[in-house]
């Protein structure tokens, strides 16, 4: 498969999308470690349970390998771009969760799951048929 047959639009804005989905969620696991208390918290609650911000983080931290995984397996087989696409825009919708990747890590993979989507396959070329002439 020649280069301009791969998605490699969509390979590189959910490579980084899935970079900042990560980022984001190993700094709010960051945060609820050492700075529990500059995460916001609901109105009428005690205060921030460290347990369900490490789940939160845990989240983010599987939609942010998925989705480099999903844009791994892009780059090396486009023949599943559909189904790897749904994959890809599940992934970024549930890492809003966490901040989705400082929301532009979120932005991203939905545009690269989109394009994906989009994306028109293309028909393996064939030549055309030749006439065979037979000599008796």
């Amino acid at each position: 498969m020649s280069l301009s047959e791969k998605p490699t639009k969509a390979f590189m804005l959910s490579l980084i999308a899935g970079i900042l989905i990560l980022i984001n969620a190993a700094s709010l696991a960051a945060a609820a470690t050492w700075f529990p208390w500059i995460i916001p918290t609901l109105p009428g609650s005690s205060g921030n349970d460290t347990t369900i911000l490490y789940s939160v983080a845990a989240v983010g931290l599987i939609c942010g390998v998925l989705v480099l995984y999903v844009a791994i397996m892009l780059r090396g087989n486009p023949a599943m771009g559909r189904a790897l696409g749904i994959i890809l825009l599940v992934f970024s919708i549930l890492s809003v969760i966490t901040g989705g990747g400082f929301i532009i890590g979120f932005i991203l993979g939905i545009i690269g799951g989109a394009s994906v989507l989009s994306r028109k396959p293309s028909l393996p070329t064939t030549e055309p048929a030749r006439a065979v002439h037979y000599e008796r």
